[in-house]
């Protein structure tokens, strides 16, 4: 008798091969059988007509605080994902010295916006090398399998203390002492290393991230060491990565530097290196020149991954979070009371008019975070640009759904259309800002880089960006706009599509043990309804440590995801079985 039989269903088996209609057997967590299975089984899931998959690989989280206060791993256990990767843009919470953990909670604060009260009330600081803290986790039970990275910055300040908050260069000696800790975390089980030199990422003080400014020397040196284990993929953040250097064009040679010091780091390690590749409005060719330079030095043997999202990327601004009234007086006085009676009492005429009127309380912002500040006065200059998100969700609206256009055709400001959209029904309705990605005003780059065979489908971000997105959501749309939805342009093939987050990015990072549905493999997979698989408006929910708030955003059509061939979801719904591990990589 078999565990488990999923009977009927459309097998994509993560390869890019056609579809086909098999059935799929499990045992002992792992596949047995696919083909035309007669054996009984203890769980049978009748798939006619919905489609079977591996289960999805989020090579680009942030959970690395959440690995220890959470077992759901949400927002990316509501979208298929069977395996999460943490560690990522050099920023994390080990190694530890403890006079300096309140450095990186301010890092991981300002960088990925995750408030300090919830990583302070979340974790207990109980490590000090990155093999205790794997150890932690491994002590956990999970959703999903989870692996984790060593980042560059919390390594540089666990050796070199208050020299590498002032950003200066490694002696011979720090680099002995960091390159010593880089192998001790990949025997222990590190699945990576990470760097950051994007001058864009600051903490919450606004201070630069250690390692921002290390020397090649340096990285060189710490790629090294992350080679001589034979396992695991280095991920950077790039200067430029989302601007920056570059205006107009201005700063081609210095991304072609950056892009060259990459392809060192890499040809150091011996490894494949990932970094992020977006399309930015400062120069919306600069991911052309990015990718064509990894097509050369693939040529030469080096192994260069962009690492791209599938949608456009921007924040998301709704009447329970950041939005363009929060720092008024009026609004203030509204704040405390549940979102439909704050909605209500925001439509009464006098509050309405009192809101529009006032200026943002000097007050109010100077007990607000320095992101949510920042965020504020971006959400102020750029309202006229911004989307009216709607369902079904469009990620690739036209000009006439953007605030502006939509408020000269209702006859009134765009501060006064964003507020009566806000505060329509419950309160629930969303405003997005598309800046990366959506430069020209559609996804015809997005469609490129999605065929390219070097690119590698990433940078959901989940466990981060707590207040302003929820990309996380986005092996979900991945699927349902790419093949199936898209209107204004070419769609891309199904197998394709999840072959992007399954066997691609299980090659990446040498996991051989999944991303593909055949005999043999893990039996982490997923069972779709692919016509009724659909996003929800995203929307706040307060349920992280001391109460702190989060953009979740909901799904539906996903019938089963099972991991290690035991189902964790089923018609949408957490059914509380915690099968992952961690993944400890070369072991």
């Amino acid at each position: 008798m078999l565990d488990l039989v999923i009977r009927g269903g459309t097998v994509v088996d993560g390869t890019g091969g056609a579809p086909r209609t098999a059935d799929v057997g499990v045992q002992d967590g792992k596949i047995v059988e696919i083909g035309r299975i007669t054996a009984p089984a203890r769980e049978t899931i009748e798939a006619d007509g919905a489609l079977v998959t591996p289960g999805f690989i989020d090579v680009h989280t942030h959970y690395d605080g959440q690995f220890l206060w959470d077992d759901a791993i949400d927002p990316s256990f509501s979208h298929g994902v069977t395996m999460a990767i943490a560690g990522n843009c050099g920023v994390g919470f080990a190694p530890l010295r403890q006079e300096y953990r309140r450095e990186l909670v301010e890092l991981m604060e300002g960088v990925e916006d995750i408030p300090g009260i919830v990583i302070e009330d979340g974790l207990d600081w109980n490590w000090r090398s990155f093999a205790d803290y794997l150890d932690r986790i491994a002590e956990r039970r999970y959703s999903m399998d989870v692996a984790a990275k060593l980042p560059h910055a919390p390594l540089r300040v666990a050796v070199m203390g208050e020299r590498a908050l002032r950003h200066e260069q490694a002696t011979a000696e720090d680099l002995e002492a960091m390159t010593r800790e880089v192998r001790a975390a990949m025997a222990a089980g590190a699945i990576g290393f990470s760097g950051g030199r994007i001058e864009e990422h600051l903490s919450s003080k606004g201070e630069f991230v250690p390692g921002t400014f290390a020397a090649d020397d340096e990285l060189l040196a710490l790629a090294r060491a992350m080679g001589e284990s034979g396992h695991g993929t280095f991920q950077m953040v790039p200067r430029g990565a989302i601007g920056g250097i570059v205006r107009d064009g201005i700063g081609r040679d210095l991304r072609r530097e950056e892009h060259d010091r990459m392809a060192r780091i890499a040809s150091a390690a011996g490894r494949p290196l990932t970094y992020l590749v977006l399309q930015m409005p400062a120069d919306p060719e600069d991911w052309l020149m990015m990718v064509s330079e990894s097509e050369r030095q693939r040529a030469q043997g080096v192994r260069l991954h962009p690492q791209i999202a599938s949608r456009p990327g921007g924040l998301m601004f709704m009447l329970d979070g950041n939005q363009p009234f929060r720092f008024k007086p009026s609004y203030a006085e509204t704040a405390h009371l549940p979102l439909p009676q704050r909605a209500a009492a925001l439509r009464d005429p006098v509050r309405r008019a009192a809101v529009l009127s006032e200026a943002d309380s000097p007050a109010l912002l100077d007990r607000a975070r320095r992101q949510e500040r920042r965020v504020g006065e971006m959400i102020q200059r750029r309202l006229s640009d911004m989307f009216a998100m709607t369902l079904p969700i469009d990620f690739e609206p036209t000009a006439e759904s953007r605030i502006g256009a939509l408020a000269a055709k209702a006859g009134v400001s765009p501060e006064t259309y964003a507020y009566d959209f806000l505060t329509a029904d419950d309160g629930g309705n969303v405003i997005t800002d598309l800046q990366l990605n959506y430069v020209l005003g559609n996804l015809d780059a997005m469609h490129d880089l999605l065929q390219h065979p070097q690119t590698i489908s990433g940078l959901g971000d989940g466990g981060a960006h707590l207040s302003v997105i929820c990309d996380a959501s986005m092996t979900t749309s991945q699927l349902m706009f790419w093949a199936r939805d898209r209107k204004r342009g070419p769609r891309l093939p199904l197998e394709a599509m999840v072959a992007k987050m399954t066997k691609h990015n299980a090659d990446l990072y040498g996991l051989t043990d999944r991303g593909v549905l055949a005999e043999g493999m893990r039996a982490d997979l997923n069972v779709i309804d692919f016509d009724r698989l659909a996003l929800q408006l995203p929307g706040v929910a307060y349920d992280l440590p001391a109460g702190g708030p989060r953009l979740l955003q909901s799904s539906s059509g996903y019938l089963a995801t099972a991991v290690n061939g035991v189902v964790t979801r089923r018609n949408d719904t957490d059914t509380g079985a915690r099968p992952g591990r961690l993944v400890r990589a070369g072991r």
